[in-house]
């Protein structure tokens, strides 16, 4: 009985030194964009490996004709306009960063407020409905 008890506790050590390893990894997979000063929006989300990026580095009140490149994360949606198609920002610089529903930096329908030094997925009302994005002061 005592041997099938420690063959348990070992068999339950191991599986939970193996999940935490596999968290770890997934994890520091990800691989930054941005550097300090700039902020990344990802045409996918975490979940999905982000794929490819659009780096910005000054506000832009609307997306439209700009497109996303591969990146670190991959090339998947590179090509694609960046406008109501981001669904993760990676802020990198030295303040908040918001994303609007609309261009112009228009709140009215929804925006979301990214913290300095944070990677986030989109919200539901965000995600591929990017039109804008703001930096706002540190």
């Amino acid at each position: 009985m005592v041997i099938r008890k420690l063959i348990s506790a070992v068999v339950v050590a191991g599986a939970v030194a193996t999940a935490g390893l596999a968290t770890a990894g997934e994890a520091s997979a990800f691989t930054a964009d941005c550097q300090g000063g700039q902020v990344c929006l990802y045409y996918n989300s975490s979940a999905h490996g982000y794929g490819a990026v659009y780096v910005e580095n000054t506000s832009i009140e609307n997306y439209a004709g700009l497109t996303f490149k591969a990146g670190k994360n991959g090339s998947s949606g590179a090509g694609v306009a960046v406008k109501n198609n981001a669904a993760a920002v990676d802020n990198h610089w030295y303040g908040t960063f918001n994303v609007f529903y609309n261009s112009g930096w228009d709140c009215s329908v929804a925006c979301q407020a990214i913290p300095m030094n944070s990677r986030r997925d989109l919200n539901s009302q965000l995600k591929n409905n990017n039109a804008s994005g703001e930096f706002v002061g540190p």
